[in-house]
């Protein structure tokens, strides 16, 4: 039996998530799922940009598959975003298409014509083998972009932060936990923006989102209720311009941290600033964090640069991400 499930209720949402979480790491050594007051955070609040919808497969009492909806409301309101998992001892048995058919009724019924998907492929494992990867190829979702998970030990080295430290002329790093100060955010916002832009997409057809003071507001609502620390170190140019920002988020429960964007605006290239932004934060997490043991984060194949950085940093690659896309229009 699917149902949809209310994720206000905090039983019905731990059977659910548990589901998930075994599915959703299972035969991954190293691979992470969102942690439950992080994703219950996200699914609960009160948003204007994004909604979400959770069906439950149960057998008996036990949730044995999970379908996830999430829905912009602004940006790509032709989209959805569809997860779905099946715990390893029940795959096989059709039940993925069940939920993945409950997920397209819902599409048709909200008018979203393109359903988007991701699928961690382990190291040792490929399109052809992985059951996450096959399940997708098979239901008619194509590849639209490939991006490598990397993990860096903690702590990183000193000695390796020295030798790697740029010169950056006369840029300055300024940086923060938590909220913006109220003088940078709207430079910020617009930086977000320049992000969404300018980040390798492939064949994907989303739109880039655009950011404002008020979406930057309400981002740092939604992590502070959910317990996640972000540090961000910003780049400033000597006419005081933000020139790049990079962003780390500690998550409560979790000892891996999350390297998350990292922008060098196209007029203030060439300076080596974002080597220098992830030393800079790098640096912040290592002294004011010590109980993290690494960091991982994630590389578009094409992006070389970013690429090079982060095995300079020390970065390994652990496991390939397939972001798909299937249009049903």
């Amino acid at each position: 039996m699917i149902v949809r499930i209310d994720p206000h209720d905090a039983h019905a949402f731990d059977s659910w998530y548990a589901a998930y979480r075994e599915a959703w790491t299972a035969g991954r050594a190293t691979g992470a799922a969102i942690p439950r007051e992080v994703l219950r955070g996200s699914v609960t609040a009160e948003r204007d940009d994004t909604a979400f919808r959770l069906h439950a497969a149960r057998e008996g009492d036990r949730v044995v598959g999970t379908l996830m909806l999430e829905l912009s409301l602004k940006e790509n309101t032709e989209h959805a975003d569809v997860s779905v998992t099946v715990v390893p001892d029940r795959r096989g048995r059709g039940l993925g298409a069940r939920l993945l058919a409950v997920a397209e009724r819902e599409m048709a019924e909200l008018g979203r014509t393109v359903a988007a998907t991701e699928v961690p492929v382990p190291a040792g494992e490929s399109r052809q083998t992985w059951p996450g990867a096959r399940f997708a190829l098979a239901h008619g979702f194509t590849v639209g972009l490939e991006e490598d998970s990397l993990l860096l030990d903690l702590p990183v080295d000193p000695a390796l932060i020295a030798r790697l430290r740029p010169d950056t002329g006369a840029y300055r790093m300024r940086a923060w936990t938590g909220a913006c100060p109220d003088d940078l955010v709207e430079a910020y916002a617009d930086l977000c923006t320049v992000m969404q832009r300018d980040m390798p997409a492939g064949d994907l057809t989303y739109v880039p989102e655009v950011w404002d003071v008020e979406r930057v507001r309400a981002l740092e609502d939604l992590r502070t209720a959910a317990g996640t620390v972000s540090l961000v170190t910003v780049a400033q140019a000597p006419s005081g311009e933000l020139a790049g920002f990079t962003v780390l988020s500690l998550m409560e429960g979790e000892d891996v941290v999350g390297q998350e964007d990292t922008l060098v605006a196209g007029a203030h290239r060439g300076h080596r600033l974002g080597l220098a932004l992830k030393l800079h934060n790098l640096e912040r997490l290592v002294r004011d964090h010590p109980d993290r043991r690494a960091v991982r984060t994630w590389n578009a194949v094409g992006n070389g640069y970013m690429r090079d950085i982060n095995r300079a940093l020390g970065f390994r690659v652990e496991e390939r991400y397939l972001e798909l896309e299937r249009a049903d229009a």
